[in-house]
């Protein structure tokens, strides 16, 4: 009997259009109804998940949130936050300094902020990408794992710009950096040589890297819910689409990269479904459910 079901965000749950299919959202909602608990693991904070909890109506069945990449956990229904780990500014001092000498763009993450080390050579792409939006005068300059320019502020409304490394203060939850595919995997290599041993650095979309405190990842923050709960291995659902995923596959017996995913993180799974656009997340959901509802006498 599956007891809980966990998934990525962006590129998984979501479709291309940043929105919860509504056959998968009918999916997890009937799961919830039977007793299944939900959970979304992502790279976003619980400000930039909670909307789309409370539309899969998690705050009603009791779901969770695994935040920033395993960093923190979140209970929906008592809104309730837990930090596992946080870093302070000098323990990413280095990194991001090194960061800061290479083309790529920079941000050091916290609750409800970041700082952005913007190379120079973006600036001219994202002034054109700006430019439909130049009325709204506080429109950010900030990369997504999508593009050269997303408005964060619904998550990270405290945006500071930065020239150097000096410049971070505070606790930290994590590192992110943009660029384009073929620079960012030379970043991603470099990162691993000089710093692997110090932080665990995954690979979220094609165009965005994260770094986060050594040792965590989506994968620890599940076994702890999973420890928590009595939840066995063989009675959770893990999909992703990202190699930050990964560690959720490696703690799980049914893991499901997302049609969309790359070749790296697909090799990693125990099987692949439908893409997000194909409500991938429901066509391995609805089959179990109706088994499921079977087998309790139709309840």
């Amino acid at each position: 009997m599956i007891k809980a079901i966990v998934m990525d965000m962006d590129g998984t749950l979501l479709d291309s259009k940043n929105q919860i299919p509504k056959r998968t959202r009918k999916a997890l909602i009937e799961a919830q109804k039977q007793g299944i608990t939900v959970i979304l693991a992502s790279g976003r904070s619980y400000t930039r998940l909670l909307n789309y909890a409370k539309e899969l109506e998690m705050d009603r069945y009791g779901g969770w949130l695994i935040e920033v990449d395993g960093i923190a956990l979140y209970d929906v229904k008592n809104n309730q936050r837990r930090k596992l780990r946080t870093m302070n500014a000098d323990e990413i001092r280095e990194v991001y300094r090194w960061l800061t000498n290479t083309t790529a763009e920079a941000h050091a993450v916290f609750d409800d902020g970041l700082f952005d080390h913007i190379p120079d050579w973006v600036m001219p792409i994202k002034e054109k990408l700006r430019a439909p939006y130049a009325a709204d005068k506080g429109y950010p300059w900030t990369a997504g794992p999508w593009g050269w320019l997303q408005d964060l502020r619904d998550g990270y409304p405290k945006i500071t710009y930065v020239k150097s490394a000096d410049e971070l203060h505070g606790d930290i939850n994590k590192i992110q950096i943009m660029h384009n595919e073929e620079p960012l995997q030379e970043v991603f290599d470099g990162l691993q040589e000089n710093f692997g041993k110090e932080f665990s650095i995954y690979r979220t979309t094609p165009t965005q890297l994260e770094i986060l405190p050594l040792g965590y990842s989506k994968g620890k923050a599940l076994q702890i819910l999973m420890d928590e709960n009595g939840w066995k291995r063989d009675e959770v659902l893990a999909f992703g689409d990202g190699e930050n995923d990964v560690p959720m596959f490696d703690t799980v017996d049914h893991s499901y990269a997302m049609g969309n995913a790359r070749d790296y993180v697909k090799e990693k799974a125990s099987a692949v479904c439908g893409s997000h656009d194909e409500d991938g997340i429901a066509g391995i959901v609805e089959p179990i459910l109706k088994q499921q509802k079977a087998e309790n006498g139709g309840k």
